[in-house]
């Protein structure tokens, strides 16, 4: 079973580096501040954070991308490598960005509903999928909200929604006869399972991969909507 492991890795990696600087500094190997070092290099987790939501919704990359973007310039800033203050460079690359989702957004409403794309940076989102043949979704928010119900449609054994959820919420309803299945990393958020388990052990399964920062995923069962 796919338990992500990447973003826990690589989060995990970090925290070992800064003990790592913490463990020589008192050893006298190496003379850095910690404090120093902390306050220049911290938006590498930014960063860090941008690049794996870009790698779990590389389809709806606008909104983990802008993260990314803003790290880099935040970092660029502490390293000196930016002149005239980060607002300068801050407010083009956000007019890029929502220039990109609108694109984005045009796109996905000519998508294949069988395979939903939705990215929301400062709006909402709505998709409500009535194939009966729904293999998946990516599904990027920044300050925004998507809603995808799912009430409506069916899944052939399993499939796959990937969520990256940044100051905004995703919200994912689906049958009461599928079990849903939530993977990933929460930062500051988290997400919420609110489905109960369907006695069938042959039944649909809905995987959900997420990675949230000062947000949430909520998924819940509900009847069928009325089309």
């Amino acid at each position: 079973m796919d338990r992500h492991p990447t973003a826990q890795a690589l989060i995990g990696t970090l925290i070992i580096a800064i003990g790592a600087v913490a463990l020589l500094n008192q050893l006298d190997v190496i003379d850095v501040g910690l404090g120093e070092l902390l306050s220049t290099w911290w938006p590498i987790v930014i960063v860090l954070i941008g690049g794996m939501g870009l790698a779990n919704v590389p389809r709806a990359w606008p909104a983990p991308a802008a993260v990314a973007a803003a790290g880099g310039l935040l970092l660029a800033g502490n390293l000196g490598a930016v002149d005239g203050g980060l607002w300068s460079l801050t407010w083009p690359v956000a007019i890029i960005v929502v220039g990109f989702s609108f694109l984005t957004r045009a796109a996905t409403s000519r998508a294949d509903e069988r395979r939903i794309t939705a990215t929301a940076i400062w709006w909402g989102s709505q998709h409500r999928p009535l194939t009966q043949d729904f293999r998946g979704a990516q599904l990027s928010v920044l300050m925004g909200g998507v809603d995808l119900d799912l009430r409506n449609a069916q899944i052939v054994e399993r499939a796959t929604v990937r969520a990256f959820a940044m100051w905004g919420g995703i919200d994912i309803k689906v049958p009461p006869n599928w079990r849903v299945e939530i993977t990933g990393l929460p930062l500051l958020g988290g997400w919420e399972n609110r489905t109960k388990a369907p006695a069938d052990p042959l039944a649909p399964v809905l995987v959900v991969r997420a990675i949230v920062l000062m947000g949430g995923v909520d998924v819940k069962s509900k009847a069928p909507a009325t089309v």
